[in-house]
């Protein structure tokens, strides 16, 4: 059975849209006031990029927005497969949501994490080949399972590490789902997917800078995780171009999580330690507004979004452009934070040198 048994054809991704972006306008100012009266709010520290105290746990508006639409589109029965998918980011960002509310331990976050991951390929499948272009798109054999287990755990929590200026990772959304949507291996993936871009671009208006709600954990693992889930519903052969797909679409996600963990692994920094090493961040601290490198990053995930697009549709060389295109990019962001932080050092000395002056005469 297909897992877009129960979705009709025509306009049901565009309704899944429309329906989660009138449910996320209307439930987030609620879910803003029951934020702040749980205590659920993030006070700005040194570790911090936004400077004043910010409610969190707005993700809830998402969840809301993806579960009224699937509820409005969707007739039983379900098959595993999507039902498994669509638990797998339920239970995430409800994982992210108890973390939001109590600060829960990272190993069990983890292992929490792990085990939901394990029980989504053993009901979903996993990955035959790796996600790369022909010719590395070797066979992975028995690791694929735990290939693609790693998968959706490590983008899940990177798109929450990327989460940490206004905007950034609902545009993000905004973006990978339209994506994922106009890809459409599968009729369902397109109607989740597209309730996701729906659900984010409503969520900009209380998140775009300067952000009156955050996503908190609820929402970027949310988030992550299920983009990171879909492609395992995919016919088994184009399962890890689909998972390619979505790796070129968040490419800047990626690399900069794994660039900064690699980084700070090296050194000895320990894993759960908050900081503020990732590129987006550097840029803040650099000087740029959250609104220059949220639209600049958007920008960037937009162009390869639809070079993911093109891969995904004539595949061969096309896939091999679209990772290009990704490297490319975060090279330019990457030597774009360090110009940032070079005039900002230039800009520091020479107020020093001026106020020397000054008290000197």
């Amino acid at each position: 059975m297909s897992a877009g048994a129960g979705f009709g054809d025509g306009p049901s991704p565009l309704l899944a849209a429309a329906i989660a972006f009138v449910v996320v306008l209307l439930a987030a100012p609620g879910v803003r006031l029951v934020a702040v009266r749980a205590g659920m709010v993030d006070v700005p520290g040194p570790r911090s990029s936004h400077a004043r105290t910010t409610p969190r746990g707005g993700g809830l508006a998402l969840l809301a927005g993806l579960a009224v639409a699937l509820a409005v589109l969707a007739s039983p029965p379900w098959p595993v497969a999507a039902m498994a998918v669509v638990g797998f980011g339920v239970l995430l960002a409800l994982l992210g949501l108890a973390d939001d509310r109590f600060s829960l331990p990272a190993a069990g976050r983890l292992a929490a994490q792990v085990a939901l991951a394990l029980g989504l390929v053993a009901a979903a499948g996993g990955l035959d080949r790796a996600p790369l272009p022909t010719p590395l798109d070797v066979s992975l054999g028995a690791a694929g399972g735990a290939v693609a287990a790693l998968w959706v755990v490590a983008v899940a929590n990177f798109y929450n590490f990327l989460d940490g200026i206004d905007g950034l990772a609902a545009l993000q959304g905004v973006v990978t789902g339209l994506g994922i949507a106009l890809a459409g291996w599968d009729p369902f993936v397109a109607v989740v997917a597209a309730a996701l871009a729906g659900a984010c671009a409503a969520f900009l208006r209380f998140n775009w800078p300067p952000a009156r709600l955050f996503l908190g954990d609820v929402g970027s693992l949310l988030l992550g995780g299920t983009f990171a889930a879909l492609p395992l519903l995919a016919s088994p052969a184009e399962r890890p171009r689909a998972v390619l797909f979505v790796a070129v679409s968040l490419a800047l996600f990626l690399a900069d999580a794994t660039v900064t963990l690699v980084r700070r692994t090296a050194r000895g920094a320990r894993f759960t330690e908050p900081h503020r090493e990732h590129l987006y961040q550097r840029l803040v601290r650099a000087g740029a507004t959250h609104r220059t490198v949220t639209l600049a990053l958007g920008a960037g995930a937009a162009v390869l979004t639809a070079a993911a697009l093109a891969g995904w549709r004539y595949g061969g060389a096309a896939e091999w452009l679209a990772l290009g295109l990704a490297g490319a990019l975060t090279a330019a962001e990457w030597a774009w934070a360090r110009a940032r932080e070079a005039q900002a050092r230039r800009t520091s000395a020479a107020m020093r040198s001026t106020a020397s002056s000054g008290s000197s005469g």
